[in-house]
């Protein structure tokens, strides 16, 4: 008997975030949201309101460390709140898209800037609003532009093999596999970014600018300019300091070098490290032949310039000795 089957197409269910390129631009936009409300408007905020009556009942010391605590907590929370909107299983390339497309918009904004700049210099005063519109309008350019190179397969597979190197992870790469050698390399990274982090506040270079803050100035506004790192003998440090932790936990589980550190601590394990008692016997008998070997050429030195001279083949010269001259004054 023959059974008709209806077949019912298949619906799936599409995340907000699937497509690499909008899901990247959107968390870019995202993470610049939560920069600017936690370095300006919790600032900002503080300053207008909880600052004054909390520096007058406990002092300035107690308000700067409950403002950085809130700051800790908002910056936490976002960071929560943005690794839930991800998903646990984000689409393959989207973490390097989000961190691809900030640094384009960065880029972006530099060049608008620049060609801002560039136009209020050249057009004069009298003329803002036609700058305004050629510089909106070149950021409008740059960003179809950019936003459509995103959309190419091409930058899509470039995100992924990005990714799969895993910068953009905590998953180490066959942790239990040469942890000595990673351990010595990470020990060596983080001590060169210590040094070079001492020096630079050792030497207070990043007290000697005219501002405390990194910032630059908005074209056509009248002066007014955009703090981009606040607190920059503070912030640059620390920055510093987690770049380079993030920097030598990931190089020792890139796939390539962790490979080659793995192999490393195998050949090293491979060596047949000598006792304690034969070391000691060895080394006696090198620092003794050595010093047999000293006294011999020695003795053969002087005895061959004895006979050579004694003999006229070898002339020393003599020895004459400086007399000190009086100055008469």
């Amino acid at each position: 008997m023959a059974v008709a089957v209806k077949n019912t197409p298949e619906t799936t269910t599409r995340q907000p975030l699937d497509s690499v390129a909008v899901g990247g631009l959107l968390g870019a936009l995202y993470v610049l949201g939560s920069l600017a409300l936690v370095f300006w408007v919790i600032p900002t905020l503080w300053g207008a309101s909880l600052s004054a009556p909390i520096t007058s009942v406990l002092g300035s010391f107690i308000d700067a460390a409950l403002l950085l605590l809130v700051m800790l907590a908002a910056g936490v929370g976002l960071a929560f709140l943005g690794q839930r909107l991800v998903g646990p299983a984000p689409p393959p390339g989207l973490k390097a898209g989000i961190f691809s497309s900030l640094v384009g918009l960065l880029v972006i904004g530099f060049l608008t800037r620049l060609i801002g700049v560039i136009l209020e210099g050249s057009l004069g005063e009298g003329t803002a609003t036609t700058g305004i519109a050629i510089t909106g309008a070149a950021g409008v350019g740059l960003l179809a532009l950019g936003f459509w190179y995103m959309l190419h397969p091409a930058y899509k597979r470039f995100l992924i093999r990005v990714e799969e190197q895993g910068w953009f992870s905590t998953t180490a790469y066959k942790r239990s596999q040469g942890q000595r050698v990673r351990r010595g390399t990470i020990l060596g990274i983080l001590v060169l970014a210590g040094c070079g982090v001492y020096t630079l506040l050792a030497h207070k270079s990043l007290e000697t600018g005219l501002s405390r803050h990194w910032q630059v100035s908005i074209p056509f506004s009248g002066g007014w300019s955009l703090i981009l790192l606040p607190d920059v003998q503070f912030t640059v440090p620390i920055l510093l300091t987690l770049a380079s932790l993030w920097l030598a936990f990931r190089v020792v589980n890139y796939p390539v070098f962790a490979d080659f550190l793995i192999a490393t601590e195998a050949e090293m394990n491979k060596v047949s490290w000598t006792t304690r008692k034969r070391l000691v016997q060895d080394t006696t008998v090198v620092l003794v032949t050595v010093v047999l070997i000293t006294v011999f050429l020695f003795v053969v030195d002087v005895l061959w310039g004895w006979g050579l001279t004694r003999i006229g083949i070898l002339q020393v010269p003599e020895r004459t000795e400086q007399v000190g001259r009086q100055v008469d004054w």
